[in-house]
C-alpha cells in the first residue's frame, strides 16, 4: 500500500492522442456556388471525388465511380467537348431475347451477340458532358459503392450532382482527371487492343450459332435413303390432290386412280394341272 507521500510522486498514464480532424466527405456531395460557373474540375479517380472551382474559390465536391481497372478513365487534362442531356449509349446496354427476357445486363455492341430475335436496349447517359472523342464523358450513373470504380471507363456522377455540373458548366471547361490511370495515347492502344479482341469474340460467337442452327436443322432432316423417309427422297402427291399439268385455272383435279397388283411372272397352274 502507498503511503500519501507516494502516491504525490506516481507517473500518471500518458493522454491518448487526439482524433486527427476528418474532412466530411458525405455522399453524394456538396455544392456551395449558387449561380457562379464552374470554371474547372479535378477528379482524383484514387478517391472517386471531384472538386468543383469558380475562379480560386472551391464551390463544391461529388464523389462519382471512374472505370475498373479493366476499363479504366484516362488521366490528364481534359475539356467538355459536347453536352447532351438526355443521351444514351450506342455501345452498352442490355440483351433481351426475343421473348423480352434478359440475357445479358452488360451487353456491348462489337462485342456480344444477341439471341435470334432479340434485341439491345441503350444504358441511359443521362447530363452527359463529353471528355473525348471516343465516348468518354461524365453523366448520371450507377455508383454501388462510393468511392470505388465501376464504370467502363465514364465518370459516373450521383443524380443530385449531375444536374448542378451540368449548368453551370460550358462547352470548354477544363476537366484535370487525376490518379493511378493511364494517360490518353496509352489509354487508346488498350482501347484498340480491346477492340480487336472483341470483334475475334464476335466473330466466334456468330461462328458458334451458325454451327448451332445448323446442327439443328441437320438434327430434324431425313437423309433420302432413309427408311423413314419417302421412297427415293421425293414426294410424289396422292392422285386426286391436284389438276393434271399444264391445265388452264380452275381444272378439277384428277379423280384417283386405281392400281391393281401385277400379275406373277409365270403363274401357278390350277390344281389338278399336269
Amino acid at each position: 500500500m502507498l503511503t500519501p507521500s507516494c502516491q504525490l510522486f506516481r507517473k500518471k498514464p500518458p493522454a491518448p492522442p487526439p482524433e486527427p480532424v476528418k474532412a466530411e466527405w458525405k455522399y453524394p456531395g456538396e455544392w456551395t456556388g449558387g449561380s457562379k460557373p464552374i470554371t474547372r474540375i479535378v477528379a482524383n479517380v484514387d478517391v472517386q471525388r471531384a472538386t468543383l472551382y469558380s475562379g480560386n474559390d472551391v464551390v463544391g465536391w461529388t464523389y462519382f465511380a471512374s472505370g475498373i481497372p479493366s476499363f479504366p478513365t484516362p488521366t490528364g487534362d481534359f475539356k467538355i467537348l459536347e453536352k447532351v442531356k438526355d443521351k444514351v449509349s450506342n455501345l452498352y446496354g442490355k440483351g433481351f431475347d426475343k421473348s423480352g427476357k434478359l440475357v445479358n445486363s452488360d451487353f456491348k455492341q462489337g462485342r456480344d451477340l444477341l439471341p435470334e430475335g432479340g434485341h439491345f436496349e441503350p444504358a441511359k447517359m443521362t447530363y452527359f458532358m463529353r471528355l473525348t472523342g471516343d465516348g468518354v464523358g461524365m453523366h448520371i450513373g450507377p455508383i454501388p459503392k462510393p468511392g470505388r470504380r465501376a464504370s467502363h471507363g465514364c465518370v459516373r456522377l450521383p443524380s443530385k450532382m449531375a444536374p448542378i455540373l451540368f449548368e453551370h458548366t460550358s462547352v470548354g471547361t477544363p476537366v484535370t482527371v487525376t490518379g493511378n490511370g493511364p494517360d490518353y495515347q496509352t489509354y487508346l492502344k488498350q482501347s484498340a487492343e480491346k477492340a480487336k479482341a472483341n470483334a475475334a469474340k464476335l466473330a466466334a460467337s456468330k461462328k458458334k450459332a451458325a454451327e448451332a442452327a445448323a446442327a439443328a436443322v441437320a438434327a430434324t432432316t431425313l437423309a433420302p435413303d432413309d427408311p423413314n423417309g419417302p421412297k427415293g427422297g421425293v414426294v410424289t402427291p396422292a392422285a386426286g390432290t391436284t389438276p393434271p399439268l399444264g391445265s388452264p385455272p380452275g381444272t378439277p383435279a384428277s379423280p384417283p386412280v386405281e392400281v391393281k397388283p401385277a400379275e406373277p411372272a409365270n403363274p401357278a397352274p390350277p390344281p389338278g394341272t399336269n
